[in-house]
């Protein structure tokens, strides 16, 4: 993959020094860190919208800002599409108008604007005017305004903040879908963990104004330390399975890693689509306060997951014990410490991780 953004830059805060480099690639980048460490200042920069005070930044091998140099290109040239936390749409203006206003000719041949509409499925609403639309609508309409004026990279601030769940699970499926299509790169703020793990398993962690980590979350959770700064948004672990066999007698699915014999139970009912087809990906998310260790496999219970695996890794935080097993797949699991002790478990140890299929999170 290559490099899309690049940069290095320092930013005096009155609460801290924001000091960030990085080199973020292709695809979507989930930038995740507590409210007020920088990292609307850190999207802000790479914008245009603040200035550092020294530093370079880098968008597709072209320099907008290098204090040395004295380069410092203004928003309008880093075809950058910003969809701000406030939705920022004219309310006089209809949706076509908005999602026309500021496009130039010479960007209109880049994107088709049927097909942008037709994959935000917003052709509905383009006679109406932004207060007769939903949140999640106006989010689409926004990334939708960003695309048509020619943004090589698009930048989102808390997409989600202004938007209740089950407007958060609409948006989430065109943001990928326009990921792929376009072959956007996408990055995304967001205090909520979660939100950014049913998108993206790239992460940048951020925290006091300085990038503790950057890369696949399954390779992030090896770190105790970026362990630590994730749990303040409540961790999840995150598996990219695909449908392995449908069993509708019993009500169930399989699924499973295309990499590994890692294989999961989940409810039918779970699916949009009660005919879901094999082989369709699937992203699933399971906190780890939501599994349970045992030394064998136990029998005559309801769990329908025990899966079998060796714990790698073991530390304990304020009376928790956190087990990384390698079940084919990493499987982080929470535990108390007086548990860990009764069990006698240590690295080697094999265990078997069970959980019910109700507690898995899915993402189609």
């Amino acid at each position: 993959m290559s490099t899309v953004v690049k940069f290095d830059i320092q930013i005096k805060r009155k609460e801290f020094l924001l000091n960030v480099n990085a080199e973020i690639s292709e695809g979507i980048t989930g930038i995740y860190g507590p409210s007020g460490h920088g990292k609307s200042s850190m999207l802000n920069a790479i914008a245009g919208l603040v200035k550092p005070d020294s530093g370079y930044i880098i968008l597709n091998d072209t320099i907008v800002f290098n204090s040395d140099d004295k380069i410092d290109l203004p928003v309008r040239k880093r075809k950058i599409g910003y969809v701000f936390q406030d939705i920022r749409l004219f309310p006089h203006l209809s949706i076509l108008q908005n999602l026309k206003y500021g496009v130039k000719r010479d960007t209109l041949g880049e994107i088709s604007f049927d097909e942008v509409v037709n994959i935000l499925n917003i052709h509905h609403l383009l006679d109406k005017k932004p207060d007769e639309c939903s949140g999640g609508e106006k989010q689409r309409i926004s990334i939708g305004r960003a695309l048509l004026r020619g943004a090589q990279v698009l930048m989102m601030d808390e997409p989600f903040s202004a938007v209740d769940v089950q407007l958060r699970s609409m948006i989430i499926p065109f943001l990928t879908a326009l990921n792929k299509r376009f072959n956007i790169p996408i990055l995304i703020v967001s205090h909520d963990l979660p939100d950014l793990l049913s998108l993206t398993d790239c992460l940048l962690l951020l925290k006091n104004g300085s990038i503790r980590a950057l890369g696949k979350f399954q390779d992030l959770i090896l770190d105790e330390v970026n362990i630590e700064v994730m749990r303040e948004a409540g961790l999840y672990n995150v598996f990219d399975l695909c449908v392995f066999a449908t069993l509708p007698q019993k009500n169930m699915v399989l699924l499973r890693s295309q990499t590994s014999d890692f294989q999961v139970q989940v409810l039918l009912q779970s699916f949009s689509d009660p005919d879901v087809e094999v082989e369709k990906k699937i992203k699933v998310l399971i906190r780890p306060e939501d599994i349970s260790i045992a030394l064998k496999p136990v029998d005559q219970i309801s769990l329908r997951n025990q899966i079998e695996g060796r714990i790698i890794k073991i530390f304990s935080r304020n009376g928790l014990s956190f087990c990384l097993v390698d079940a084919g797949e990493k499987v982080l699991v929470e535990i108390t410490e007086a548990s860990k002790k009764n069990m006698r478990l240590k690295i080697g140890t094999t265990v078997f991780c069970l959980f019910k299929s109700a507690t898995l999170k899915m993402f189609e």
